[in-house]
């Protein structure tokens, strides 16, 4: 199992508030808190992020080593563009590794997300769901992974062992069947 430290999130006001800033004394206190509870990795949330994604990304992962060292980053933003950044910086580092949080079985995503976890060497988080949502059978979400998910990581050369499969088991009370 691999534990996730999710603080660093730009859903929180406070995570918004330091980005927006530049606060890094703040992403650097967080960091190691997340360390210290016991986190593997930490999650990278800075969101969309459509005109700054990269250099947002650039500094957060100065200010996140400079607290954790070579503790493995995932990163979390639908801007490839910053995912790369996050991914060129942890290989220029050789200190720590990296996962991509995530790709789905939507084409776009799936066209583009694992190219980039096989270019850098990274984990890949990948959701069993498509562009019509989180199927509501979990036969349906085991056969997108068998044969979305699975299937393109072994085309672009994505050890299996790198493929983190993200079943998103729903709750009864979620229609799950």
């Amino acid at each position: 199992m691999l534990k996730l430290g999710e603080n660093i999130h730009i859903i929180s006001p406070k995570v918004k508030e330091a980005l927006a800033n530049r606060d890094g004394a703040f992403f650097v206190q967080l960091a190691r808190k997340q360390k210290e509870a016991g986190a593997d990795a930490l999650d990278l949330n800075i969101g969309p992020q459509k005109k700054a994604g990269p250099e947002v990304m650039d500094w957060l992962v100065d200010c996140v080593q400079e607290a954790v060292g070579d503790m493995t980053l995932s990163f979390d933003t639908t801007n490839l563009a910053a995912i790369e950044v996050g991914l060129k910086k942890v290989a220029k580092n050789g200190k720590a590794n990296a996962i991509i949080n995530s790709t789905s079985a939507e084409e776009e995503r799936l066209a583009a997300v694992p190219p980039l976890a096989a270019k850098y060497g990274a984990k890949l988080i990948a959701l069993t769901m498509a562009k019509e949502g989180i199927p509501v059978s979990a036969d349906a979400r085991v056969s997108l992974a068998m044969e979305k998910l699975m299937p393109r990581a072994q085309e672009v050369g994505l050890p299996m062992s790198d493929l983190l499969i993200d079943p998103l088991v729903l709750t009864v009370s979620g229609c799950q069947e």
